[in-house]
Parts: C-alpha cells; structure tokens; sequence
C-alpha cells in the first residue's frame, strides 16, 4: 500500500487542532471547537453521494455493540457509585490528560482524523 499525500483538508485539521487546544475543557469556546467541527464533517459527508450498501458480518456487529454495551454499562455504573478514584468514569480518567495542551492537540486531532476516515468512507 502506497503512502498516502498530505492534502489541504490535513492541514486543515492539524491548524484547527492547534487552535482549538487552546481552550480550556468544558468552556464554551471548548464546545463550540467541538460542534462547528462536527458540523462541517456532517455537511461534508451529507454532501457527498452515497455509495452501494455491502452487507455488514453479523460477528462485525455483534463486536461493535458488545463494546458499547460494555462501555455504557461502565459509565452507568461509575456514575451511579459516585466517579471517584474507585469507580471513574472517562471521563474523569481523561481529565489529567486534557488538562494540558498537548493531551488537548492530541484528542483533538485523533477524533478529527477519525471524523474525516469517516466522512470518506
């Protein structure tokens, strides 16, 4: 499998990525980073035109909802047992993380590569 070229939508992502690390977790300038970003993905992929359906293996599904399940049940568990140290939830398990600008530039770039592999699937 060849490499695969830097285009203007990689540059796009890592520049938007640096800018909004920048914000503080749980901000509104924060949430406001995440939605226009989510948004610009959804108008992309709404966008473009769909391609033939291929029929997805059961085992693929079963996979995929078992580990939300399984991380639904987590949170509801962790949540409902106070999330402390003995029962966090991710949320609480990424603050340390996110509460620095590399852990920040870091989550914002994994879940912008995620939403553009999406987008062009």
């Amino acid at each position: 499998m060849g490499r695969r070229r830097l285009d203007r939508w990689d540059a796009a992502i890592v520049g938007y990525a640096l800018v909004a690390a920048l914000f503080r977790p749980l901000t509104l300038p924060a949430a406001v980073a995440v939605l226009a970003a989510g948004a610009v993905l959804l108008v992309v992929r709404a966008r473009r035109p769909v391609g033939p359906h291929r029929p997805v293996p059961r085992a693929a599904v079963v996979a995929w909802a078992a580990l939300l399940a399984a991380g639904a049940l987590w949170e509801a568990v962790a949540t409902a047992w106070g999330n402390d140290a003995d029962h966090p939830t991710l949320s609480l398990l990424l603050d340390p993380v996110l509460d620095t600008y590399p852990g920040r530039l870091a989550g914002y770039l994994a879940w912008l590569t995620t939403g553009r592999w999406l987008v062009n699937r």
